[in-house]
């Protein structure tokens, strides 16, 4: 090597100078994993939206996006691009424009990862105070799987999620939104609720388990417990809804067990009876989590005080109802 005094070092190589909308057609990809649906976003046609991938394809020196059964599945690197990329428009907008959310207008879709249970109990508050503000978005609803619910979320496949098990991760940001006690639910006349449920009682009636995730290999709460005490119940139906269960209750001599809110009068129609179980669990706590990089989106900022206002409503409505019980 020539280090011969008074050479200068090689200047630095030049750096690859990269086309902002270029970038934003990327982001909106990632976020929507659908070239149609972010050609319409950004107010551009499909062609526009593929050739500009085509460009940042060859910019990166990498495939980004391949063809999946519903739209478009990010690479790797894509997947290690987005987070900085997706931060540094998010920054860039903030300086030149501070936004104004305008919900009145707005046509954007919020996904929500939640159970059967949480839409059916959350979903007439939250519509209601959604619409009334944006009569133009939309909401969409995907089954809260704790396997890949996070992952979902880590990817942009979904906005926020609303479940007992919250993604676990520093870059996830979660709040309670309502706490429930589990009860032993019946249909009304079952003679087994007609006075106080004993131990054995409980584990000898066939029951219904519910199991939201259909995995026979992650026990319930519910499970764990009599375990612990070296008990077992007698499950002799397992489904994986909620939704189905008021009905099948109605009309068997099964019990189950169900988040006390989930049996009042609004959402069993009237056709259930409870009483405490006898032995103690703890209460399940709703979460509602979303990831950091959307923290400080003003679209994001709304939907969660609408998700926090309709919780709201919900506390208050069930709770009037256990005062007057």
């Amino acid at each position: 090597m020539n280090t011969s005094k008074g050479s200068k070092p090689p200047p630095p190589p030049a750096r690859t100078r990269l086309d902002l909308n270029l970038l934003n057609v990327f982001d909106m990809v990632m976020t929507e994993r659908h070239v149609t649906r972010a050609a319409e976003r950004l107010d551009m046609t499909q062609s526009a939206v593929s050739n500009a991938l085509n460009r940042l394809r060859r910019q990166f020196q990498d495939q980004l996006f391949v063809k999946a059964a519903k739209g478009v599945q990010p690479t790797p690197k894509a997947i290690s691009l987005w987070p900085r990329i997706h931060q540094s428009l998010e920054e860039l907008q903030d300086a030149v424009q501070p936004r104004h959310f305008d919900a009145a207008s707005t046509r954007m879709r919020f996904r929500i990862a939640m159970t059967d249970i949480t839409a059916a109990l959350l979903t007439p508050h939250l519509h209601q105070c959604v619409h009334s503000q944006a009569p133009l978005a939309t909401m969409f609803f995907v089954p809260d799987d704790p396997t890949v619910t996070g992952a979902r979320l880590m990817r942009g496949e979904i906005d926020f999620v609303i479940s007992i098990h919250p993604p676990r991760a520093s870059i996830v940001q979660s709040m309670p939104l309502w706490s429930d006690a589990l009860v032993a639910a019946a249909r009304c006349d079952h003679p087994l609720l007609k006075s106080k449920l004993s131990l054995a009682a409980f584990c000898e009636a066939p029951q219904i388990a519910i199991n939201a995730p259909g995995d026979d290999e992650m026990p319930g709460i519910i499970d764990t417990a009599l375990d612990n005490r070296g008990l077992k119940r007698n499950v002799s139906l397992s489904i994986n809804q909620f939704s189905i269960v008021t009905t099948i209750l109605r009309d068997t001599d099964l019990i189950t067990v169900l988040p006390a809110r989930f049996t009042t009068p609004p959402y069993s129609h009237g056709l259930l009876a409870t009483q405490p179980l006898p032995f103690s669990v703890p209460d399940v706590v709703v979460y509602l989590s979303w990831h950091q990089r959307s923290g400080n989106l003003p679209t994001h900022q709304w939907f969660r005080q609408a998700i926090l206002e309709a919780a709201t409503r919900f506390n208050m409505q069930t709770d009037k109802y256990f005062r007057g019980k």
